[in-house]
């Protein structure tokens, strides 16, 4: 009897709008989730595909390959923001932020106050408004289409916010434009591609996730 009325439970349950209750359990997911932020920010996926160097397919050079190193950090974003709203979700990033500016390097390039004046700084603050845009696009329905919605205004966000601040620190440095094109095409280019497959499926991952944090927590 018990097994039939969790599986009632679970299959009446909606992910995007069962709101978590703020308790010791939700307090513990949301150090997780920092955690898991650092996590991602020290992990590294090597990516080796083969792209068209030239126009001609009968040239021998025509196919070269390319490596990618790729951070998942974005993913990791998505993920927490779909599964625990936008309420914990901005505290979690928040708290990262906070603690990689005043206590631990725990950013890509280190941290410390001095750390807002790096190139990619941008990127990390619109990790903010990030986990608004996906929370709030996931709110009604969760479909394979606002999923797909909620993941791809999530990267624009992010890759937006991000360029518009590293050209605002190229412009304080007085960088030259070419460097500023290759920085650009460097943080913003394939990765881009990358944040929005990984996300899509980090978005898919929170709700059985969130299932079981549901019924842990009551």
């Amino acid at each position: 009897m018990n097994t039939k009325r969790l599986k009632e439970e679970l299959d009446a349950f909606n992910a995007e709008n069962k709101k978590l209750k703020i308790t010791l359990g939700t307090l513990v997911v949301m150090c997780w989730c920092v955690f898991l932020i650092v996590i991602a920010t020290f992990t590294q996926l090597d990516f080796s595909y083969y792209f068209p160097a030239t126009w001609n397919p009968y040239d021998p050079a025509f196919l070269k390959l390319k490596h990618c190193v790729y951070i998942p950090q974005v993913p990791v974003i998505f993920f927490i923001a779909a599964l625990i709203g936008k309420r914990f979700g901005i505290t979690a990033v928040t708290v990262y932020i906070l603690l990689g500016l005043t206590l631990f390097p725990i950013f890509a390039l280190g941290g410390g106050i001095k750390y807002i004046f790096q190139y990619n700084f941008g990127y990390i603050l619109a990790y903010i408004p990030a986990v608004f845009i996906v929370s709030f696009s996931l709110k009604d329905k969760f479909n394979y289409a606002t999923i797909a919605k909620a993941d791809l205004l999530g990267v624009l966000t992010i890759h937006i916010i991000g360029v518009f601040y590293l050209i605002l620190m190229a412009i304080i440095h007085q960088d030259l434009f070419s460097n500023v094109v290759s920085w650009i095409s460097m943080q913003s280019g394939t990765k881009m591609l990358y944040d929005f497959v990984f996300g899509y499926l980090a978005i898919l991952l929170s709700k059985p996730v969130k299932q079981i944090l549901w019924l842990s927590m009551g």
